[in-house]
């Protein structure tokens, strides 16, 4: 899995596989519509964008984070209660690698299926129990939510048509919400990159667009994230003991 597969919470899941193992985009960037008027409101950009962050964190949604070749993500979360399901799918080296995300009340669960893997919690079979004390941009502490984040470093942030803005994040700042390790962000050329928010009528973010720029070998990559269904229930429960890995 030498390639990055992809970013964000959910994104490093892959590097919890290779650390669990112990040895071994593309989409297009969200158009404005019809929505918030931003003079009927005579609301500021950093301030709409700032109130539609935050309502993202006080109601469930279902979300879907495009990263073009890197993979896809596609899941629910309710932000409150900290419980939610996702499922993140790329190809690896040429193999298509499946992950499956499962929070419960804060405590992460996560399995994968890697063909030929025989190690439990990349077998397809089994699970493996995430510690809940990792911190924001590590997967212990994750939820979907954990991009949106990324806003608060935002900065030059002006009105883009009736409902959307574009500004500029600060990934010295939002880099670990993005799946960016602090010494990575580090070594970045541009510690600034270019992004894009929409709304939706009743002012809740529902679309973000963000391309994080390459390290080295690696190549940049754009997430496009959406989120939808507002107050959709969320039940998901924890794996049975009897499929979690002791070992």
């Amino acid at each position: 899995m030498g390639r990055r597969t992809a970013r964000g919470g959910a994104a490093l899941v892959v590097a919890v596989a290779m650390a669990m193992s112990a040895c071994a985009g593309n989409g297009a960037t969200p158009e404005a519509g019809g929505g918030v008027k931003p003079t009927e409101a005579a609301k500021d950009a950093s301030t709409a964008l700032i109130d539609a962050a935050t309502t993202l964190q006080k109601q469930s949604f279902k979300s879907v984070i495009d990263m073009g070749e890197a993979g896809t993500v596609n899941g629910v979360m309710d932000p409150v209660a900290k419980t939610g399901e996702f499922l993140m799918e790329a190809v690896s080296d040429g193999a298509k690698v499946k992950t499956e995300m499962r929070i419960v009340e804060g405590v992460n669960y996560v399995r994968l299926t890697i063909p030929g893997a025989d190690i439990p919690g990349m077998d397809g079979t089994t699970w493996r129990k995430l510690s809940g004390a990792g911190g924001t941009g590590t997967l212990g502490g994750f939820d979907a939510s954990d991009t949106v984040k990324s806003l608060e470093a935002a900065s030059e942030v002006t009105w883009a048509g009736d409902d959307a803005v574009t500004g500029t994040i600060d990934l010295t700042k939002a880099g670990q919400q993005l799946g960016m390790g602090a010494e990575v962000a580090d070594k970045l050329a541009t510690k600034t990159v270019p992004f894009r928010a929409g709304f939706d009528d009743q002012g809740r973010l529902v679309r973000y667009s963000v391309t994080v720029p390459g390290v080295g070998s690696e190549p940049a990559t754009t997430m496009n994230m959406t989120y939808s269904d507002f107050g959709v229930p969320v039940t998901v429960k924890a794996p049975p003991a009897s499929e979690i890995a002791t070992e």
